[in-house]
């Protein structure tokens, strides 16, 4: 626990006192030193004659009087204390946010004898209450923790029920607190788990989902069954199918691009059929030029669309395509050998 967050309330001062008079606030009380020393409580209300203060009798105070301010109402702090061994051997880390009270909140009168220890110094208070109450904290913690198992402290419905009392007891314990400062409760406790039953956890977490796979995997195998017999049913038949489909998009592709259909699915083959065709074509037309113009004229066609058909592995018919067309420069050079 950290002193500065004690000291900015916990006691305040010291105050000169000038004018006799002294004004004290609910939830603080006042401890009058005269010359150094502490000679008088004062609780909350109006004082507004110290005349036979330290006396007795009503005589004017004499001497210079200096006032130091403590608090009096709880206080929220935040402890910690780690590597807590408990009674398996394992070791937790126990943070905790507490509801302290200062010890003269009970006795207003016991800080003289609190004063007259620590005199009008305000720090001095704050430093002593922080280190003590840590150090109470955690030997109280310790003292605890070390008769219970780590699964009565880790899987406890409520966490604070770690720190508030010997396990089993009929009520809870008084809180820590031997200093200047007292818990009265526990309001948040976090319980920082041993690293090693958090990776055992974590395996048999990992445990845990390979065995719910697996039970699902043999719940769903009837069905995955069946689904495969279904398949191996209709292979074939889905297989023809398939393969028409796919020929029939072929020739749609083919068609479009202007290419063969096996190049859609074999380009290189493809290739080599198409100059194949086009050097048997060429051995051909060598060897029957004279007889291309009188196909041509038998089938309809132009010679040059016979020869287009031709590359493309294709025989025209007279009906199909049959129609008027110019001649091109191949075209007119059959029709100048065409004997008279």
């Amino acid at each position: 626990m950290s002193e500065t967050y004690v000291l900015p309330t916990l006691v305040k001062g010291p105050f000169p006192l000038p004018a006799r008079e002294l004004l004290v606030n609910v939830g603080w009380l006042a401890v009058v030193f005269r010359n150094g020393v502490p000679c008088r409580v004062c609780r909350p209300g109006r004082h507004s004659s110290l005349v036979g203060l330290f006396t007795g009798r009503r005589l004017p105070v004499t001497g210079e009087l200096t006032v130091v301010l403590f608090d009096n109402a709880p206080q929220t702090v935040q402890m910690a204390a780690d590597a807590v061994r408990l009674a398996d051997a394992r070791k937790i880390g126990v943070t905790a946010v507490a509801v302290v009270r200062p010890r003269w909140s009970a006795d207003p009168e016991s800080l003289l004898d609190v004063a007259t220890r620590y005199g009008v110094l305000s720090h001095r208070y704050g430093e002593a209450a922080g280190f003590q109450l840590d150090a109470d904290f955690r030997a109280w913690a310790r003292r605890l923790l070390r008769e219970r198992g780590h699964d009565d402290v880790y899987l406890a419905a409520d966490s604070r029920s770690a720190l508030t009392g010997p396990h089993g007891a009929a009520g809870p314990a008084a809180g820590p607190g031997e200093g200047l400062l007292v818990v009265e409760r526990f309001v948040h406790v976090v319980v920082t788990p041993d690293p090693v039953v958090v990776a055992i956890e974590r395996e048999h977490d990992k445990v845990d989902i390979k065995a719910a796979a697996l039970e699902a995997k043999l719940a769903l195998e009837p069905l995955a069954a069946a689904l495969r017999e279904l398949k191996s049913l209709h292979d074939d038949r889905l297989a023809r199918v398939r393969d028409l489909r796919r020929a029939e998009l072929d020739v749609d592709m083919a068609a479009v691009y202007g290419v063969i259909p096996l190049f859609m699915r074999d380009p290189k083959a493809a290739t080599e059929v198409v100059k194949t065709r086009w050097q048997v074509l060429n051995g051909l037309l060598n060897e029957y030029a004279d007889m291309l113009p009188f196909a041509a004229e038998e089938l309809g066609v132009t010679p040059t669309q016979l020869l287009q058909n031709l590359a493309q592995g294709r025989v025209p018919t007279a009906d199909r395509d049959g129609g008027s067309s110019s001649p091109d420069e191949i075209g007119q050079l059959d029709e100048r050998r065409r004997p008279a």
